[in-house]
């Protein structure tokens, strides 16, 4: 058997808004052993993570189920919000359903990062602007984030996918999902600045994703195998993988440690791990 140095990035795993999202979920399911606890959607983009929660009791609710659920359970109902936000909309229903039944509490878990993008789309864009947000457009945190867009928005995957956007002589506002790539966000920014003198630009790519995508390539760069760990929903781990994959050809995705028994290169020394910010410690260890 191969001797193997194994590389762990110091950045993997939970993110501080996925962590305190997952303290604030044991903090309510500890101190509310009588009420019926739900999350809008997953709360985070993990399976095995999700799995553990349901056999809590804790479930995942569309919503428009919510005042259903509410209406026909006599117990107390807390809602859980997902990391990745929710729209302006639904943050206003909401706040009306509280008003209206006694029994029913909201628990807001939105990143803070993701927060001040709500705030920033809120507070920067008019009928004169278009607000340009890098991402993946129908994910859970872009239809959060342009919700609260005020004029024309577009949502954008690539610098290509830009060149083909109208911006009808409008003063552009862009911005980014916070977990996308830093380095194409730079080429887009540079495209932006050459093409309009009154473009107006937000960093929005969170720094603990910048350091994460930073340190897993620079450990692929010098692994014979790259492992990176995360659920298959979960964009920051898509790109994760994406990157490791340019510097180390024999990167694998896997969502545990089961798809490591038949897919794992037997001649490789040195084998580099990260995982996406979804990703539980447990599963990282393993």
């Amino acid at each position: 058997m191969t001797e193997r140095e194994i590389i762990l990035s110091k950045n993997a795993g939970f993110c501080p808004g996925v962590k305190r999202a997952d303290e604030l979920v044991t903090e309510i399911f500890s101190s509310n052993p009588k009420a019926k606890i739900y999350t809008l959607g997953h709360l985070i983009h993990n399976r095995i993570y999700n799995e553990e929660l349901k056999s809590r009791g804790i479930l995942a609710i569309e919503f428009s189920d919510i005042e259903a659920a509410i209406a026909n359970e006599e117990k107390d109902v807390i809602l859980i919000t997902r990391t990745h936000g929710i729209t302006k909309e639904e943050s206003l229903k909401l706040s009306a359903l509280e008003n209206q039944y006694k029994n029913f509490k909201v628990y807001d878990t939105t990143c803070p990062y993701v927060k001040r993008i709500h705030s920033i789309a809120e507070s920067n864009t008019s009928e004169n602007t278009v607000f340009l947000l890098f991402c993946d457009p129908g994910h859970p945190e872009a239809k959060g984030i342009l919700s609260y867009v005020n004029g024309e928005k577009h949502a954008f995957s690539s610098l290509e996918e830009l060149k083909t956007i109208d911006l009808k002589d409008k003063t552009p506002v862009l911005a980014s999902q916070t977990t996308q790539n830093l380095e194409e966000f730079k080429k887009i920014k540079n495209f932006l600045k050459k093409l309009c003198t009154n473009a107006i630009f937000f960093d929005t790519i969170c720094n603990v994703t910048e350091k994460r995508q930073n340190e897993a390539t620079e450990i692929a760069a010098r692994s014979d195998a790259m492992i990176v760990i995360g659920g298959r929903e979960s964009s920051n781990t898509r790109r994760l993988y994406d990157l490791c994959k340019r510097e180390c050809a024999q990167t694998l995705w896997i969502e545990s440690v089961k798809e490591l028994i038949s897919d794992f290169p037997d001649n490789a020394k040195r084998v580099g791990i990260t995982a996406g910010a979804s990703t539980p410690d447990g599963i990282i260890l393993e």
